[in-house]
């Protein structure tokens, strides 16, 4: 058997089609841990606790035998029938061993923030790869490496080159906008004092949208700030993280907050529930910039190309209510 190994700045990136015509080989990966893992593609037995939003993307439905619990939650995955056929073997952090080892897998894929949990799977003679992308590169590099694991190397290309275009398109569009006329975009977590520093796929993405982050100068992935900092920063649009359990009225009926520009303007937003983990980020992105500069984009025109990117991507139309969906007064 061919041997390949892989640094994991490079990860796979210009080999994938040259490593897809050996008819037999195996890499070696060195995970967000920094683990290396030796992987003998194509996997066909695999436990996604992370990247699920990639079944549908790659059409992985018959390769996945176990998947995270909340991937039942999940908006998208549920609209897929074949979801009901893949059994949950518990969370990224919380994983019930006995369900794994049955399913004997081949590899599990879970994320680096619980690093124990991967710890625990190998201690009992699972392969793990544990993944955390943070920027948009590491993202496009983990869909690459799904891509050579899975044989499905030319799918995971096109998909990042779908990915690149939406995210080409909407710089485009705010490329005009000087920087004088930029907004002030904070992005807050599971606590409205959390936010997304310099370090993140959001800060990518505010700039991406042309927003300007005011916590960009902290150097943290979603550090806790005072309420004093973010009156001072007074950012003119507000986007809460879609799994927080809280809204919009939390924000804007909060006195400490009625002095802020975007509580003013009733420009605080609730992103959807996509992750940004998968393709739905093109679509965050394109939801982030309509929404920051409304006068930018012509809605019809981008639903349009919304429409056709998520049809691409994930093989099902786009539930686009959200696109739609306004702060009540």
């Amino acid at each position: 058997m061919m041997r390949r190994r892989f640094a994991a700045a490079i990860l796979i990136t210009g080999l994938a089609g040259m490593l897809s015509a050996l008819p037999c080989f195996s890499f070696t990966v060195m995970d967000k841990t920094g683990k290396e893992v030796e992987i003998s593609p194509p996997v066909g037995r695999v436990i996604l606790l992370s990247l699920y939003e990639l079944i549908p993307v790659l059409d992985l439905w018959d390769r996945v035998v176990g998947i995270n619990r909340w991937a039942l939650d999940n908006e998208l995955l549920k609209r897929h029938p074949q979801l009901a056929g893949i059994p949950a073997v518990g969370t990224g952090e919380a994983v019930n061993i006995e369900a794994v080892i049955a399913l004997e897998p081949e590899l599990v894929i879970t994320w680096s923030y619980k690093p124990e949990v991967a710890e625990f799977l190998s201690r009992k003679g699972l392969k793990t790869l544990s993944v955390y992308p943070e920027s948009l590169d590491e993202l496009y590099r983990a869909i690459e490496m799904c891509g050579v694991i899975f044989h499905v190397e030319d799918r995971a290309r096109e998909v990042e080159r779908l990915m690149k275009e939406m995210f080409e398109s909407v710089r485009s569009k705010v490329s005009a906008i000087p920087e004088e006329a930029r907004r002030r975009v904070l992005w807050i977590w599971q606590k409205p004092t959390r936010v997304s520093g310099s370090i993140g796929i959001q800060h990518e993405l505010i700039v991406m949208t042309g927003g300007i982050n005011p916590a960009s100068h902290l150097h943290s992935k979603h550090p806790e700030v005072s309420p004093e900092w973010i009156l001072m920063w007074d950012p003119e649009v507000i986007f809460i993280w879609g799994n927080a359990r809280y809204g919009p009225e939390s924000i804007l009926n909060n006195p400490q907050w009625k002095a802020v520009r975007a509580v003013k303007d009733r420009r605080v937003y609730k992103a959807p529930s996509w992750s940004t983990w998968s393709p739905s980020i093109g679509l965050l992105a394109l939801w982030m910039a309509m929404k920051t500069y409304p006068e930018v984009f012509d809605a019809a025109s981008q639903l349009k190309g919304a429409r056709q990117y998520h049809q691409a991507c994930f093989g099902i139309p786009l539930d686009e209510a959200v696109f739609h969906e306004e702060v009540k007064p």
